[in-house]
């Protein structure tokens, strides 16, 4: 009589246990990657300033949409001659001594001088640029790199310490599928040792499993010391996992720490440029400098069926070169014609379906003088392929 042994298949318990660990092994090479990403990203903005180009923070939107606060710019150092109409510029900023401005070169001014203007700017700048005060022409731009040196710059610490903390998670996150690597290890370093432990002794003399420090080979006429022998344990291997993971960990944060301090050194800010605020006096003129502020008022009514008026008041002396209706940095819609107190806006995009957006309106005196209102109006996009339509919402 003989039996046979049936045996099912896995536990639903063990195939739990494997889908767990698969997904431990997609999540943390997902975060390796994204990591090994952004120290690149890091990397390749700090780098440049080592061979005598200049990576510069973008710290104002007055080149968007080309250019966005946060972006890196790596300019190249050119000779004055190879300066040419249409490139972005990368100079000391006249207006502003010991500032940068990154602006487009449009055209020649008076004196072999370099008129700029920013793409977002409704007016040139005020002042030319000497060709002697040109640093170099942009030439690569890595973006959102700099977004921690504008938060910090700014002031916006709330930021700065959730970017700290998603830093931190993620590096945890790259060690989530540490112990099935070193699980791994240790079964390879196993079956090594199981093949040695085979092949040691080959007589069929007994064996009892015990390293006593003397020769075990079979039919030895004497049984003299044998030189001590190391002996690798499962433990030990599983220490020297842990110690080498350690030393992963500290390399990986000591290499965040690096990059980022590189950036921080490499990357100068580019200052936002401050409107005057004194009052000089001369014995023929008085000269009073003019500072921009919001506007204190600000409406949203259905212009029609699509589009909707936002209107506002203003009764400072200052004339502004224009009114910029915003969301948040994004430039929507403007006003430059002087006098001017609404404007119709029917909204943009490819596809949206129903998102509200909070705007205001900026008071732009040019060459980045701007305020920005504290009062804010609702409107609700509505866009398919273009074809777009706005509404108020109280």
């Amino acid at each position: 009589m003989s039996s046979i042994a049936v045996h099912g298949g896995p536990t639903p318990h063990a195939v739990l246990r494997d889908v767990v660990d698969w997904g431990r092994v997609v999540v943390g090479t997902v975060a390796r990657g994204v990591v090994a990403t952004l120290l690149g990203l890091a990397l390749w903005a700090a780098a440049p300033a080592l061979i005598g180009w200049q990576p510069t923070t973008v710290m104002t939107g007055s080149m968007e949409p080309r250019l966005t606060p946060g972006d890196v710019v790596v300019s190249r150092p050119v000779a004055s001659g190879e300066v040419r109409t249409g490139k972005i510029l990368l100079a000391d900023d006249p207006d502003q001594p010991g500032h940068l401005r990154m602006h487009r070169y449009v055209e020649d001014g008076p004196g072999g001088t370099l008129v700029t203007k920013g793409d977002a700017n409704p007016q040139q700048d005020s002042t030319p640029l000497e060709r002697s005060a040109v640093h170099g022409v942009a030439f690569l731009r890595i973006p959102f790199v700099g977004a921690p040196v504008l938060w910090l710059r700014q002031g916006e610490w709330v930021k700065v310490v959730v970017l700290a903390l998603g830093l931190t998670a993620l590096l945890a996150l790259c060690t989530v599928d540490g112990s099935l690597r070193r699980l791994t290890a240790l079964d390879d370093d196993a079956d090594g040792s199981d093949g040695g432990d085979t092949a040691h002794g080959s007589g069929g003399g007994p064996s009892d499993g015990a390293d006593t420090g003397r020769e075990a080979r079979d039919d030895a006429a004497t049984r003299l010391p044998s030189a001590t022998s190391t002996v690798v344990t499962r433990r030990s291997l599983r220490v020297h996992e842990r110690r080498v993971q350690r030393l992963r960990r500290f390399g990986g944060a000591a290499a965040v720490l690096v990059i980022a301090g590189s950036v921080g050194v490499f990357v100068p800010a580019q200052a936002v440029a401050v409107p005057w605020s004194r009052t000089t006096v001369n014995p023929v003129s008085n000269f009073t400098a003019g500072t921009a502020t919001g506007v204190p008022t600000l409406t949203c009514t259905a212009a029609s069926s699509s589009t909707v008026t936002i209107a506002w008041t203003y009764t400072d002396p200052t004339v502004p070169s224009s009114f910029d209706l915003m969301n948040g940095t994004t430039q929507l819609a403007t006003a430059t014609t002087a006098g001017q107190r609404s404007l119709v806006y029917g909204g943009a995009g490819l596809l949206d379906l129903g998102t509200t957006y909070t705007l205001n309106l900026r008071t732009n005196l040019g060459n980045n003088w701007t305020a920005t209102s504290t009062p804010t109006v609702k409107v609700r996009v509505v866009s398919v392929l273009g074809l777009a339509s706005a509404s108020c919402v109280p």
